[in-house]
């Protein structure tokens, strides 16, 4: 048995064990199904009664539809008020529903699998908001699986909002529409306009305020890509070259998983991909944040196409996939960090 499967099934067991060892207080989280808004909720609430030392959930608005949208932000525990924050968050879009069920395994291992991991914590912490878009998810889940928008009401009786195209930069620009009846990537009637989009960008302005934003990494699916600023317009980010790195990072902790078919990401420029306005990961480096990425989960395995809805059977290997390449990814910010503090000519991202 290879040693990163041994480590990924390490934590489940002892994530089994502490549910027991606190009087069922919690469920260990299931990767066989995808979850509900409701039980999403349920787990994250668990961990926070498990884990005081350790986890904290703030509540930044509630949805059309009133439901709430909950982060989890996941310390080592010793208190510190200093250290830099890497941000994750996914389910942009209602019908990747592989992607919260990624950013729920992502915070089980940080949380329940801490021993195997605390060295990410140890100069860091995550917030987590793994779930953007809960009434999009809910409809996706219910009612119409191809679903992609919010659940938000627009003029003419038609309902959503791409939340990825609700942001400033680049608003209104390439790959979106803004006929909210008859287009997917309709961008709202103004920027922010939605809810969701100004919950997270409340996060990102918080992060950027007390100047411990580090890494954004927004979760979306399908496409096996692993892509960087700019991408509203064919323009290079300054540190390209950082980018590219902490993504080859990725990319090569995947092709190394212990799977039969890993996933073989590709990454570059958004815009190399197409050009879209208005997304979260745009507005992340133009505030701030030094290292922005979006990464869009893969829609096959080996000879299985599923586009957004993997087979329930796969979900679990794939799952431990993205947290593998999500380790190498911080691992290799965390490492650049650490030797631009030690060169005092080098300009420190960190």
């Amino acid at each position: 048995m290879s040693r990163v499967l041994f480590a990924l099934l390490s934590v489940a067991a002892l994530g089994a064990q502490a549910a027991f060892l606190h009087g069922l207080q919690r469920a260990a989280l299931q990767t066989h199904d995808y979850y509900s808004y409701e039980k999403m909720l349920d787990y994250l609430d668990g961990l926070a009664h498990t884990y005081p030392s350790r986890v904290t959930l703030e509540d930044w608005g509630r949805t059309h539809e009133n439901r709430t949208l909950r982060s989890i932000t996941i310390t080592n525990g010793y208190g510190r008020r200093d250290k830099k924050v890497i941000f994750i968050d996914a389910a942009f879009h209602a019908r990747e529903w592989l992607t919260p069920a990624a950013a729920l395994y992502a915070i089980d291992q940080l949380v329940v699998g801490f021993e195997l991991n605390k060295e990410l914590l140890q100069d860091y912490d995550w917030i987590v908001l793994p779930l953007v878009n809960p009434d999009g998810y809910t409809f996706s889940r219910t009612i119409d699986p191809r679903w992609r928008k919010n659940r938000s009401p627009n003029r003419l009786g038609c309902h959503g909002t791409d939340l990825n195209r609700n942001f400033a930069v680049g608003w209104g620009g390439a790959s979106t529409s803004k006929n909210p009846c008859s287009h997917e990537k309709y961008c709202g009637r103004a920027a922010f306009s939605e809810p969701e989009s100004r919950a997270v960008r409340q996060i990102m302005h918080h992060l950027m305020a007390t100047e411990r934003g580090i890494l954004y990494i927004s979760i979306h699916s399908h496409g096996s890509w692993i892509l960087y600023p700019w991408s509203y317009a064919k323009i290079a980010a300054k540190n390209t070259q950082e980018h590219a790195e902490i993504a080859q990072a990725g990319v090569a902790a995947v092709v190394n998983a212990p799977f039969d078919s890993s996933t073989k990401y590709k990454a570059k420029a958004s815009h190399e991909l197409y050009p879209a306005g208005g997304t979260s990961t745009d507005y992340a480096y133009s505030i701030g944040f030094p290292l922005a990425y979006t990464l869009e989960l893969p829609g096959r395995r080996g000879n299985a196409t599923f586009n957004f809805h993997p087979p329930r059977h796969l979900i679990s290997e794939l799952v431990q996939e993205t947290w593998i390449g999500l380790r190498a990814m911080a691992e290799k910010t965390i490492e650049k960090c650490s030797k631009s503090k030690r060169k005092l000519h080098h300009k420190n991202i960190c």
